[in-house]
């Protein structure tokens, strides 16, 4: 018996043409190349969602990293970015 429920994908037939050229050029079904597709995926958004660390020295653990330097020619909503990235990145509230 078969654990894996099956599910229903509607395409348009250009995007169906292509899935089932793609998958009888790599010799696979056009159902295991949609899975592999969704795996490859899924895997990617794992990846991307995974927690960084930053790692500091020892001696300026627990230090605040101080203000965030504007750069030279550096646009108002660059700036932001760059704030809320660095923000995130160390936990900041």
């Amino acid at each position: 018996m078969n654990d894996r429920p099956g599910i229903t994908v509607r395409l348009g037939p250009d995007i169906r043409d292509r899935v089932q050229r793609i998958a009888e050029h790599e010799h696979q079904p056009v159902a295991s190349y949609v899975q592999m597709l969704i795996e490859r995926d899924l895997h990617t958004r794992d990846e991307a969602e995974r927690v960084i660390h930053v790692s500091a020295a020892p001696e300026l653990e627990g230090e605040s990293p101080g203000a965030l330097v504007r750069e030279k020619g550096e646009t108002t909503r660059r700036y932001a970015k760059r704030a809320e990235t660095l923000r995130v990145l160390l936990g900041e509230s």
